[in-house]
């Protein structure tokens, strides 16, 4: 691994990433991973993502603890250690050209859902959605680094304000993270390179997260999320066209 193009790019990417999810609440995998994996193969981006995500959900819990609503986490905690398990083994033995093109399908596939414009309406939701949630969220995040999005549509189910719905997607977040930290830990995935890498994109990932935390009420949020969501759709396409030209 050369590791100024692999240092450049996980700074780039994580601090990037850290912004977009201070401003929306989530997305900081989704917009880091396509840059990140421009110089770190998989199985080394992957690893170092789920300990940045990990680092960034703390901020983001800490910064709107005062509108956190804890219920759910149990049935997250439910359904998180089997999709923990589900994704390692999914990271280990796949081909990493199947998990670029998986990576780019879901990220094209969750772009597409919010341009059409999805608004669901609030409800009361029984706790097996809550592990539902939490079984998809580990699953992808400890395959391919990213767990927002199963939390994040579950969460606009369940209804809230802007900042109530921050607050629970950063302690979720937390619960799928230890989740998936461990099994990176525990499959042997933290090699001493990803384990600098990460330390030297913490302060990007908290820099940037902490300025999207502070400008996010300047955004009109409709017009954000419509831009968000075309530049998701951007990269999801570019993973799948990488996918297709890797050996």
């Amino acid at each position: 691994m050369d590791i100024l193009p692999a240092l450049f790019f996980t700074l780039a990417g994580w601090l990037l990433g850290g912004f977009i999810n201070g401003i929306v609440g989530f997305g900081a995998a989704l917009v880091a991973m396509p840059i990140v994996a421009l110089g770190l193969d998989m199985r080394q981006a992957v690893p170092t993502c789920g300990l940045m995500v990990l680092a960034l959900n703390v901020q983001m819990a800490w910064s709107y603890r005062s509108r956190l609503n804890p219920s759910g986490v149990g049935a997250i905690f439910l359904g998180g250690l089997p999709g923990a398990i589900c994704g390692a083994f999914i990271l280990r033995y796949f081909p990493e050209a199947w998990l670029k093109a998986g990576l780019g399908a879901l990220l094209a596939a969750y772009a597409i859902w919010g341009l059409c414009g999805a608004q669901p309406h609030a409800r009361r939701l029984a706790a097996g959605w809550g592990a539902l949630a939490g079984f998809l969220s580990t699953s992808l995040g400890t395959t391919f680094g990213f767990n927002g999005p199963p939390l994040a549509v579950y969460l606009s189910l369940r209804g809230g304000t802007q900042q109530e719905i921050k607050a629970a997607l950063g302690a979720f977040f937390i619960v799928s993270c230890l989740f998936i930290v461990a099994a990176h830990g525990l499959s042997g995935l933290y090699s001493r390179q990803a384990l600098v890498l990460a330390a030297a994109a913490l302060p990007a990932v908290s820099l940037g997260g902490w300025l999207g935390i502070h400008i996010s009420g300047r955004f009109r949020e409709n017009v954000f999320r419509r831009l968000f969501f075309l530049m998701i759709l951007a990269m999801g396409m570019n993973m799948l066209r990488a996918s297709m030209t890797s050996g």
